[in-house]
């Protein structure tokens, strides 16, 4: 028998809920309950039974209460010899006996102990998964029911405040793991509830800070500050004062992963604490976090630093595991913001320090927004940085749109604006690009990131060349965006203002070879969903450039010359949509209506999209209530503002309905691209569309990245109808194929610079094509890595945790062939980790494990592309590769001593 008080009182039997009889009963088993295991007199139950003075017969009611239960209890068959509960009388009141494992009460008082132990020691990844099972017990306040009928216990507060407690303790453990976006929304929820709670009003104002939204922390600092002198006559504690100076400061403590700790260590914020990163001696670890009016927990000791023959540099940084690069070559994109402030201000400084931070805030927002971070400010000049954590490899095309963006956005302050901002006073944007030297935390969180380079420089004096008012990137940006972004007349110094975006593509696509199979699998999958008349899910996986998109492609053409008759819809995944979660629905309409539907709110013609897709829904539904309740449903995606959540289960229902009556009509291929980048709820909506679509002719088509299996392990898999395709490297002759085929115009290569070519492709279309554009140019020699390869291989590589980009490190330095013998002897880790993320690698297609054991017996591995291979090694500290490779040396040399002795 199981007993539920986090929510409504809830017994279950084995057949099922148990039903208690009378308001006294289950009063009775409640109070019992929240002090299960411990004897409970008489007279407090009385006490929680009656508010005010107990009738004459309270005793007597009291005991018939618990001689049903104890007739209710006896019902179980596992009643005492087993150990199930037994409500016994025990001087001088009762005792009820549960064991822990049947009360939700006491399995979330032990998480919420666990995951309080684990926050204590800086387990926070653990600490939140625990807290957040805690949590997930409640079903709503304790005893509900009863407490709807009038009880009003303390027990009932005191694990309210507890439940609260928690949910605090979760979201300190959930911003050290860096997951501030993932609970931005329950702190806004709990915080406003709350205004009092302090702890959770620094947790909301880290959060909103970490986001960007500094102005907006400010505002939660001030709203409790208000509620605290309002209704208590109290001032904010030292804690919240400090965070409320660090926000104003841009302190780089906030960075830090236990931001919270520290500051209610030291009550003051202070700056990272600087350690000497020498060959030996271990590294101060991390600060442990420690709730609000916790005393201090003691720090656990670090584990040994990697040595390494790296000279002696101030590093501002928590210790990292051993082997983590905390010091990396990357490609990246910086852009600065100049704004001054103009004229209209009147020498009001309150005016100008209003302004100043809604300036700031705009500016951190559109960086954030478009995945950019800002890394300082130096009086009128903001400095954001595109890859710096993570690189994609479209950082200079989001540097370039969020520049752009600014300017648009700061708009508003110009004439006719809030606040006059006159001629010289407009703002600048200047974006460059290049190679720099990035010194950060190994999971990019912690102080401001160290960059070193040549760019900073040249983005300064390319932003005093901008005019007033506008934008200008240099020639590295310009060249490796171009195909996006359209730009104006080149000024000698090859730098270039960005006037807009492509609407088309401007290159041809490559030629597909080598995918015959495929095309099989896809023909077969148009004819048996047109002869079966239902849906089917096709995924087709692959790394990037491994021609996903250029397949889908070729099943549209397949698609609309089948006698079938099918009709082709089309949609994609973008970064752009992290404001509109459910863009991608927005897109598969207009390709429906044969409209820019999804571009009508920006563009303003909301009137003509709404008239396509009233067309289109009348032709299949009637004018009647069905087409009404359709139309009135999908209305919110023609709205400039994105649905709100309360409007997405009915908005997902006529989109499913809209495209299962487009199938019914006539055979339908639904091609959703890039799926791996959407959102939660549009895979939702996918994989509800597969399942929900009934009897139609519907052959949903989506690509993605390995990384969707991360997120749903289970994608496709117990369907009746779905069909997986894992799009392979192409063979050597294929891959020889594609690039003649490429080279057709400029002619054939010398036979030795044709095999180092296709080594270097290692069966990529997307690096075939892009090898094929650099030996166009007509450069003697073998061509260097394209900078657009670098950068996709890159971005590939930073979806990796930092072990497992480590653990390639070391690989790399073992020659490109490796077991986990040499990566622990190199790397300096744990033999039984390194086997794991070796593992891990193979599955994520970054390396391939040999037919042939090692001389040891031991499972070997080799790099899939030599691409990646040559992007490791550019990304590693010259320092570092050598340091690795003489440690490689020795252990190959040792190894052989021993297997030879």
């Amino acid at each position: 028998m199981k007993f539920q008080v986090l929510g409504p009182l809830t017994v279950l039997g084995d057949s099922g809920p148990v039903a208690l009889s009378g308001v006294k009963q289950r009063a009775t088993l409640g109070h019992l309950l929240l002090h299960a295991n411990e004897v409970v007199a008489t007279s407090a139950l009385m006490r929680a039974l009656w508010a005010g003075e107990p009738p004459p017969t309270a005793r007597k009611m009291l005991q018939n209460a618990v001689s049903a239960l104890r007739g209710l209890l006896a019902a179980d068959d596992t009643e005492d010899a087993h150990g199930g509960p037994v409500l016994l009388t025990h001087a001088p009141g009762y005792l009820l006996r549960v064991d822990g494992d049947d009360l939700d009460l006491t399995a979330y008082r032990a998480l919420a102990d666990r995951g309080r132990a684990d926050l204590a020691t800086g387990a926070w990844s653990s600490a939140a998964r625990t807290l957040r099972a805690a949590l997930d017990l409640w079903r709503g306040p304790v005893l509900a029911d009863l407490a709807e009928s009038g009880a009003d216990w303390p027990e009932l507060r005191t694990l309210a405040q507890a439940r609260t407690a928690t949910r605090e303790d979760l979201y300190e453990a959930e911003l050290a793991c860096g997951r501030h976006d993932d609970v931005l929304a329950e702190l806004r929820t709990h915080a406003e509830r709350e205004p009092e709670r302090e702890r959770l009003c620094a947790q909301l104002m880290l959060a909103l800070y970490r986001r960007g939204h500094q102005s907006d922390a400010l505002d939660a600092y001030r709203r409790t500050r208000t509620a605290l002198a309002s209704r208590l006559g109290l001032e904010p504690g030292r804690v919240l004062r400090a965070v409320e100076r660090a926000v104003l400061d841009h302190d780089p403590v906030l960075g830090q992963p236990d931001a919270l700790a520290i500051m209610a260590l030291d009550g003051e914020p202070r700056r990272p604490r600087p350690t000497v990163r020498t060959p030996g001696p271990a590294a101060l670890a991390p600060a442990t976090p420690v709730g609000f009016d916790s005393p201090p927990a003691p720090r656990p000791p670090a584990p040994p630093a990697l040595p390494a023959p790296q000279r002696a540099t101030a590093f501002p940084y928590p210790a990292a595991p051993a082997g983590v690069l905390t010091e990396q070559h990357k490609q990246l994109s910086m852009l600065l913001v100049r704004t001054t402030l103009g004229k209209g201000l009147g020498g009001d400084p309150e005016d100008a320090a209003r302004l100043s931070g809604e300036l700031a805030a705009a500016i951190r927002d559109e960086v954030a927004r478009h995945g950019g971070k800002v890394s300082g400010v130096l009086g009128p000049v903001t400095f954001a940085l595109f890859g710096v954590v993570r690189t994609r490899e479209d950082d200079a095309e989001r540097a370039v749109r969020a520049g752009r963006a600014i300017l648009r956005r700061l708009r508003q302050y110009g004439a006719g604006g809030p606040v006059p901002v006159h001629g010289g006073s407009a703002p600048r944007v200047a974006v460059a690009t290049g190679d720099v030297v990035v010194t950060c935390a190994a999971d990019g969180t912690g102080a401001v990131p160290i960059v070193n380079g040549a760019v900073p420089q040249s983005c300064a004096d390319l932003l005093r060349t901008v005019p007033p008012g506008g934008i200008r990137v240099c020639a590295t940006t310009r060249s490796g965006t171009e195909r996006s972004l359209v730009y104006g007349p080149a000024g000698p110094d090859g730098a270039a203002e960005p006037l807009g975006t492509r609407t088309a593509r401007t290159d041809t696509p490559p030629a597909l070879v080598g995918r015959d199979r495929e095309l099989a699998q896809l023909g077969g999958a148009l004819d048996d969903v047109a002869r079966r008349q239902r849906p089917c899910l096709l995924t087709a996986l692959g790394e990037p450039g491994a021609g996903k998109t250029r397949l889908m492609a070729e099943l549209a053409r397949l698609a609309r010359r089948s006698p079938h008759g099918y009709r082709v819809v089309t949609g994609h995944s973008s970064w752009c949509d992290r404001d509109r979660p459910l863009a991608l629905l927005d897109r598969t309409l207009a390709s429906a209506t044969g409209t820019a539907f999804a571009t009508a709110t920006a563009t303003g013609s909301g009137d003509c999209a709404r008239d396509a897709l009233a067309r289109t829904v009348h032709a299949l539904f009637g004018t009647g209530d069905r087409g009404t309740w359709l139309l009135d449903r999908l209305g919110p995606l023609l709205r400039a503002e994105p649905p709100v959540p309360a409007d997405w289960p009915d908005l997902a229902t006529a989109w499913r309905l809209l495209l299962a009556g487009l199938a019914a009509e006539r055979p339908l291929l639904l091609v959703l691209e890039d799926l791996h980048s959407a959102p939660e709820p549009v895979l939702d909506l996918v994989t509800e569309l597969a399942d929900a679509a009934g009897p139609v002719p519907l052959l949903l088509a989506v690509t993605a990245r390995p990384e969707l299996l991360d997120r749903r392990p289970t994608w496709g898999g117990g369907r009746r109808d779905a069909l997986a395709l894992t799009l392979d490297p192409l063979d050597e002759a294929s891959s020889a194929a594609l690039l003649d085929a490429l080279l057709a115009a400029g002619g054939a290569l010398p036979a030795e610079s044709r095999r180092d070519v296709l080594a270097r492709i290692g069966g990529n279309p997307l690096y075939a094509l892009e090898y094929a554009r650099e030996l166009a140019g007509g450069a003697p020699g073998p061509p260097a890595m394209p900078r657009h390869v670098r950068q996709v291989v890159a971005a590939h590589l930073d979806t990796l945790p930092p072990l497992a980009k480590a653990v390639l490190v070391c690989a790399s330095a073992l020659g490109g062939v490796c077991c986990a013998d040499g990566v622990a002897a190199v790397g300096g880790v744990d033999r039984t980790e390194a086997a794991h993320w070796l593992d891990h690698l193979e599955r994520r297609d970054f390396l391939r494990r040999s037919r042939h054991p090692s001389a040891t017996g031991a499972l070997r591995y080799a790099f899939r592309h030599p691409a990646t291979r040559e992007a490791v090694d550019a990304l590693v500290p010259r320092t570092v590769r050598e340091d690795r490779r003489r440690r490689a040396e020795a252990w190959t040399e040792s190894t052989a001593a021993q297997l030879t002795a």
